[in-house]
């Protein structure tokens, strides 16, 4: 396992998730700034998903065709660039298109990037993977953290500091992207000397239908227990951060944990136990208060994200020919489709209320949990010892 490159990786990774934290937190100043509409505000969250996740197949594929290395470095120019330009737009169609460039840049990076962590992960694919997710996980986690610290230091126009960062971390990916290429032509090569082909599409089909539901549970978390602790449980607003950062850091911790549980006890078996223990932890949120909740609700983070690197490379073992491609699927067409039924759930808060949403939430952790039964153990796929290793 190649883990300087695998570092190199997660730190573009990083940079590229700024974004998808720093969208809700810019939201707010925008429309203070410029006055913009609720709809208005919600139509650029729409933009910035259908071109970071539900384009990302289209990058996917270009990256299992051609020769896309490049991308990997301009992926992280648009992709936090793109949030470093916000401040400098005069007009709401500007920032629909600063917005959506960011979004098509992190559309470009994570097929490749997924891809070129697999084939330098050696004979550990699901730890490698670990370590270039979490990347984003601290990414996603400092995204509102940076904005909003910027934006009170000089207002709106200071997120131009984030092309600094930008600049530099795309070079410091290029320099890396010829080590990349040579990987993965040793994999390609090992990989069609391989015995099986990919998985069919009702395999693949099987493993989106999974993940999506995983993410929605993931999104509906974000989005529905932050309003259930202020408006049901009347908890002061300060302590929704809070909340949050327990979900996803306990997640990115677990994210390494599984991976490495992964390789020594198997992808399909780790995910699957992960999974099952995912909706108990909800339940005992939604049921208890105090300590426990707070228990249930971490339990529940790292249950769920832990899934979100190994259902990647089990995606991968199915389709060992186009690896891009597989990852595109799990974590662009995945996240994209579980944002829509996290949106249909906001119709389900409106007629119900938030308490009936949340055990929604806990019946489809239920069902992505039996998805995982029909799946197939994926046949064993070429694990390369990419040279040189570091590390």
């Amino acid at each position: 396992m190649n883990r300087y490159i695998l570092s190199v990786l997660s730190l573009g990774h990083l940079s590229v998730d700024i974004g998808a934290g720093a969208l809700p937190a810019l939201l707010p100043f925008l429309q203070r700034e410029f006055h913009f509409s609720y709809f208005s505000l919600a139509a650029l969250v729409m933009t910035a998903g259908i071109t970071s996740s539900i384009m990302q197949p289209l990058f996917g594929l270009a990256a299992d065709s051609l020769r896309t290395r490049v991308l990997l470095p301009i992926g992280v120019l648009l992709g936090l660039g793109g949030y470093a330009a916000v401040g400098m737009a005069s007009t709401y169609a500007l920032v629909v298109v600063i917005v959506a460039a960011a979004g098509i840049g992190s559309a470009m990076y994570h097929p490749e990037a997924t891809k070129s962590a697999r084939t330098v992960s050696g004979h550990l694919p699901a730890t490698g993977n670990a370590y270039f997710a979490v990347g984003g996980n601290i990414g996603v986690a400092l995204g509102p953290i940076i904005i909003t610290l910027l934006i009170a230091w000089r207002g709106l126009p200071a997120t131009v500091v984030l092309f600094v960062p930008a600049l530099v971390i795309a070079a410091i990916v290029a320099t890396v992207v010829p080590a990349v290429t040579q990987a993965h032509e040793e994999h390609h090569a090992s990989a069609k000397s391989a015995a099986h082909d990919d998985s069919g599409v009702s395999v693949i089909a099987l493993l989106v239908t999974m993940t999506s539901l995983r993410s929605a549970v993931y999104s509906g978390v974000l989005t529905f227990v932050p309003l259930y602790a202020v408006n049901v449980l009347h908890q002061p607003f300060n302590h929704n951060g809070l909340l949050l950062s327990v979900f996803l850091a306990t997640g990115a911790a677990a994210n390494l944990v599984a991976g490495s549980l992964a390789d020594r006890f198997g992808i399909k078996r780790t995910m699957s136990l992960s999974l099952g223990l995912a909706p108990f932890a909800l339940a005992l949120y939604v049921l208890s208060s105090g300590l426990l909740a707070w228990i249930g609700l971490a339990v529940a983070g790292a249950m769920l994200i832990g899934t979100f690197s190994t259902s990647v490379v089990l995606g991968m073992e199915y389709m060992p020919h186009r690896l891009a491609l597989a990852s595109a699927l799990l974590i662009g067409l995945s996240t994209g489709l579980g944002g829509l039924i996290v949106a249909a759930l906001g119709r389900v808060a409106d007629a119900f209320g938030l308490a009936p949403t949340l055990w929604t939430l806990v019946a489809i952790a239920v069902l992505a949990y039996g998805l995982t039964f029909a799946l197939p153990k994926a046949a064993a796929t070429p694990r390369l010892l990419p040279k040189p290793s570091v590390g």
